[in-house]
């Protein structure tokens, strides 16, 4: 299952750069190519609930089955429709909707998967490797796409459906004994809705601190991505660009690496993962953002990409972790859902706000410095959180009897 998610976001990354690539190519237009991102990306946001219910509610394997076979199905209309000249921008948004929403609900349904096959002491050390696994994915899968679409503009999309076929044949291997079906009695957890999936993530202390942090943080990144991105169009050719996304792939890997060790330093004994742990990880982050606005240059942009990146891994890791043991695993999905939606709800207002104040000043610092007053404000956050936490000495997390309580209730 490991390699056969690796291979899928492979062509997940390459499909989604080529994409945009392929529409400003073919149709000569920024505003296409923005359309063909947005539709992505707002199809993903959009579907995020729903795909938390179907895979809550059906057997996750064949959730999982059915997502790749219908990526390698779409992949394979959209070469026949480039082939046959139809119009690109419909084409190429159509597709990049249809591929996000899909990867949405895999992504959703494959952590409830992992819990399954994976035994919970060697948990973190899965959960380190699926972060790896992300940020390796996105690292090749930038660089295959642009190449590919040079060779042929079809080229990332047959590539694309062979990662699909590829990934199926993979969960097609898994012993059915690993993933069994869900039971056909539905218990209270499978029977709760959204709203009791929300109460649980409000109730746990260290779900909705980091939440929040994510949420802001989340746009403080965007920020910081923008800003870097206008730095290296000034000082830097095209090749810059491309050791922008190997930075940044780099960072979250080698961050994935060490936060599964790292992590596994500060678990108290039942196994849960304390939120003073995200305070360092809050407190990294401005110091990080500071590093941008300090240098104010290429270059310490680029360190500070690569920085952010590591500490998000451990973030990443610590979250998923968390979900992984303390979600029941009837509602797993519904919670992974909302999570996202709401750490990523704001992402786009982050793009929005970068571009106006880059256009108001020439100085990027201006940008900078608000990424790291967001920092401040999100790590000030977390730090009191973690205080109160401390000084009722409460975990913060809710264990199985409360988290059964609360689903009755």
């Amino acid at each position: 299952m490991w390699w056969g998610s690796s291979v899928a976001q492979l062509g997940a990354a390459n499909a989604a750069i080529a994409s945009a690539l392929l529409a400003l190519s073919l149709t000569r237009s920024t505003v296409v190519a923005g359309f063909v991102a947005a539709a992505g990306t707002g199809s993903r946001l959009l579907f995020y609930l729903p795909a938390g219910m179907i895979a809550d509610r059906f057997d996750r394997r064949r959730v999982m089955l059915v997502c790749q076979y219908t990526r390698l199905t779409v992949a394979a209309l959209l070469v026949l429709g480039l082939l046959l000249g139809g119009s690109p921008g419909w084409l190429l948004a159509g597709a990049a909707a249809a591929e996000e929403s899909l990867m949405a609900l895999y992504r959703l349904a494959e952590p409830a998967v992992v819990r399954r096959v994976v035994p919970p002491p060697a948990l973190l050390t899965a959960m380190g490797r699926n972060e790896a696994r992300t940020h390796i994915a996105q690292l090749l899968g930038r660089p295959v796409g642009g190449l590919l679409c040079g060779v042929h503009r079809t080229m990332p999309f047959v590539a694309d459906a062979l990662t699909s076929l590829l990934a199926a044949v993979a969960l097609h291997c898994m012993s059915t004994r690993d993933c069994p079906a869900p039971r056909k009695r539905r218990d209270a957890a499978q029977a709760s809705g959204l709203r009791a999936c929300a109460v649980l993530i409000r109730s746990d202390t260290f779900l909705s601190t980091t939440l929040l942090w994510c949420t802001v943080t989340n746009a403080a990144f965007q920020i910081v991505f923008l800003t870097l991105v206008v730095q290296v169009d000034r000082e830097w050719d095209s090749f810059g660009t491309g050791w922008l996304l190997a930075i940044a792939g780099v960072g979250g890997a080698f961050g994935a690496w060490v936060a599964s060790r790292l992590v596994r330093d500060h678990r108290t004994t039942r196994g849960d993962v304390p939120l003073r742990v995200m305070v360092w990880c809050a407190w990294g982050w401005v110091a990080v953002t500071g590093v941008a606005v300090l240098g104010d240059s290429s270059l310490s942009g680029l360190l500070a990409w690569a920085g952010l990146n590591f500490i998000g891994a451990h973030v990443n890791v610590a979250l998923n972790l968390h979900l992984a043991s303390r979600v029941p695993d009837s509602m797993c999905a519904r919670v992974n859902a909302i999570s996202a939606l709401i750490s990523q709800a704001i992402a786009p207002l982050g793009s929005l706000s970068a571009g106006f104040l880059l256009s108001l000043q020439l100085d990027t610092r201006i940008a900078t410095s608000t990424a790291t007053t967001l920092a401040l404000i999100a790590a000030t956050f977390t730090t009191y959180r973690h205080l109160q936490v401390r000084k009722r000495r409460d975990p913060g997390l809710l264990d199985a009897r409360k988290t059964e309580e609360l689903i009755s209730a």
